[in-house]
């Protein structure tokens, strides 16, 4: 847990208060033929790519619930018994691979050296060197359901973990199998007093726990987006693939149950109920909590052979998430705010950025659009109508 919590965090920081006076840079993710690149040429390189729209490189991990898709799908090599996750965009983890030869630089050094320009003025104000949107898979197809979980509040957070902002999520569910389901805020006859003393047993002596007799479910819709803010009790059910677009902040899953479930080492998966039910939100419960949380999409622009749709928001949540719907192609604007995308219909598109540059995006794939980049045009290369989820800070 310190490497985690502490060590890695304090690193980051050093790492970027040096930014400026490295001379080589050094790339040792294989120990036996390390890469370099010199100071200098690294800067350049990350100014550059601060104009530019960007992928970082993506990780894929096993987990105890984790489903088929990604591996199947999408044709992830692996000799893992699944994969769980994809870490599409989590800046704390995510590399940026520049080459030939390749050499992988940390996302943090970006920020470090050109967050104004990929974050935008007004977002760098109020983030500092933290990218505060996150992209990553969560694959429960021919998986099993994920933790019953919650958040942080925003003040929690703040004084008892140390860390500015918390950790709102949504889910836009790519995939899914009839039948499967969202488990997301509380029943409105739910009984948080029974909910704890029968989560305290399935701790010790592990009696089985129930959750839909305390949370509820939703039936889970190909292109929908379920909001999560913090202290929200939720967990994708088996059988989905969702994205899950949320603030950056992570490791701080705070769950209530976890099926009696082992990690892949064998051990029983721990829980966190006082911090879970320190956080509890009880006001997101019964109908109003269904309307607010799984809001229906509403159309804010369009055009010919194209529409840009809202899928939710909540004034909790700092950032928003938009699709954009297009036959052909669609043209959009940064305006000085930079946006995360992921091709979630269509094969194959192009992201031609008014400065010339391109890039470009195939099916499931996550890429950024800098701030600095301004008016851009995603252009439909193979497949079908497209659809790409758009993130950005509101």
């Amino acid at each position: 847990p310190r490497l985690l919590f502490v060590d890695w965090p304090v690193l980051d920081r050093h790492k970027q208060a040096l930014s400026d006076a490295i001379d080589r840079y050094f790339d040792l993710s294989d120990v036996e033929a390390p890469r370099s690149l010199d100071g200098e040429s690294l800067r350049r390189s990350l100014q550059k790519l601060a104009t530019m729209p960007f992928r970082t490189r993506p990780t894929y991990l096993p987990g105890p619930w984790g489903g088929q898709w990604l591996r199947g799908a999408l044709g992830i090599a692996t000799d893992a018994p699944n994969l769980a996750w994809s870490y599409e965009l989590i800046t704390p983890e995510s590399g940026i691979v520049f080459g030939p030869p390749p050499v992988e630089v940390g996302f943090e050094l970006l920020m470090a050296e050109q967050s104004e320009r990929v974050l935008g003025p007004a977002i760098a104000r109020r983030f500092g060197l933290s990218f505060p949107i996150r992209f990553d898979y969560l694959d429960t197809f021919e998986g099993g359901d994920l933790s019953i979980q919650c958040h942080p509040s925003e003040r929690y957070m703040r004084e008892t973990f140390g860390l500015p902002y918390t950790q709102h999520e949504t889910y836009y569910v790519m995939v899914t199998k009839p039948g499967a389901k969202i488990f997301l805020g509380l029943r409105e006859d739910a009984d948080v007093d029974a909910f704890r003393a029968e989560a305290e047993r399935a701790v010790a002596p592990g009696v089985a726990l129930e959750p839909e007799r305390y949370l509820q479910t939703h039936p889970a819709e190909q292109h929908r987006l379920y909001l999560i803010p913090a202290g929200t009790p939720h967990a994708s059910g088996a059988g989905n693939v969702v994205l899950e677009i949320s603030a950056t902040p992570y490791l701080y899953t705070l769950r209530f149950y976890d099926w009696l479930r082992r990690d892949l080492d064998g051990d029983l998966r721990p829980v966190h109920l006082e911090h879970a039910f320190s956080n509890l939100d009880q006001s997101r419960s019964g109908e109003a909590a269904r309307r607010e949380l799984v809001p229906e999409p509403r159309r804010i622009r369009d055009g010919a052979g194209w529409v840009e749709l809202e899928l939710g928001r909540l004034p909790d949540l700092f950032f928003g998430v938009n699709r954009l719907d297009f036959e052909e192609s669609i043209v959009d604007d940064t305006a000085e705010r930079f946006h995360v995308l992921n091709l979630v219909a269509g094969d194959e598109v192009e992201i031609e950025a008014s400065l010339g540059a391109t890039h470009s995006l195939a099916y499931a794939e996550t890429i950024v659009v800098p701030a600095s980049v301004g008016q851009y045009r995603i252009r439909r290369v193979r497949g079908g109508p497209c659809k790409v989820v758009k993130a950005f800070v509101v």
